[in-house]
């Protein structure tokens, strides 16, 4: 946990003046979001056999073969309300959000052919940052914001009752940026680049029958938020 305490110590401090900036309300934000895999962590996997899979030996690749997914989160917002501060649109944030990917569908496929438990993918980034405001009146708004912080990784189980592989956690350095609306203070839409670090995806050895024991699997996401603010 090291690594996670020395990565939320981290904060990305920004200065920006705009002379239509107006403040907007501290407070707290439920987001919504539909989750874009990227990169690596998008790739289907190749040569898995048609049968036989056998998890945590055939199953391991750097290819992620996420489909798109989901997400739920919580932000809170200060914005410096009653400071010298408070008409300069500039606010903190901490966030904590919980994404959700299936794999997709050829490579399910090939699991239920085998008759085995698919796995799946739930990252947890933790976010500390700042963004701007602009608004312009009490109907329209645009933002942005960039954070810094750590994301957990997690690989459900997978295989058969009677063998079944699980994995570690993985801690790893993340950030994002993002951009977007907001209408009338209270509901925003938006778009987010989640970098989510280079994860190790490590078998628990007390729950590992053969094969290889780790692999690097790079994670990088687009995130599509609705957001409620109180």
């Amino acid at each position: 946990m090291k690594k996670i305490t020395t990565i939320m110590t981290a904060l990305l401090m920004c200065v920006a003046v705009c002379s239509f900036g107006q403040s907007s309300k501290s407070g707290m934000s439920i987001q919504l979001g539909g989750i874009l895999p990227m990169g690596a962590f998008d790739k289907t996997p190749v040569g898995m056999p048609v049968v036989g899979i056998v998890p945590g030996v055939n199953s391991f690749t750097e290819n992620g073969g996420a489909m798109f997914g989901a997400s739920i989160g919580l932000k809170y917002t200060y914005t410096f309300q009653n400071t010298s501060m408070e008409n300069s649109g500039l606010g903190i944030f901490i966030s904590a959000d919980g994404m959700w990917h299936a794999l997709d569908k050829d490579v399910r496929d090939l699991y239920d052919l085998a008759r085995k438990t698919k796995p799946m993918y739930v990252n947890v980034p933790i976010m500390l940052g700042v963004n701007y405001t602009a608004q312009f009146g009490d109907v329209f708004g645009i933002w942005a914001e960039a954070g810094l912080g750590a994301d957990l990784f997690f690989k459900t189980p997978e295989g058969t009752s009677e063998q079944l592989t699980k994995y570690k956690t993985s801690a790893e350095f993340a950030f994002e940026a993002g951009a977007g609306i907001l209408l009338a203070r209270t509901v925003s839409l938006g778009a987010h680049y989640y970098w989510l670090g280079n994860h190790n995806v490590m078998v628990k050895s007390d729950s590992f029958f053969g094969g290889i024991t780790d692999y690097q699997m790079k994670v990088g996401v687009w995130a599509f938020k609705l957001g409620f603010h109180f």
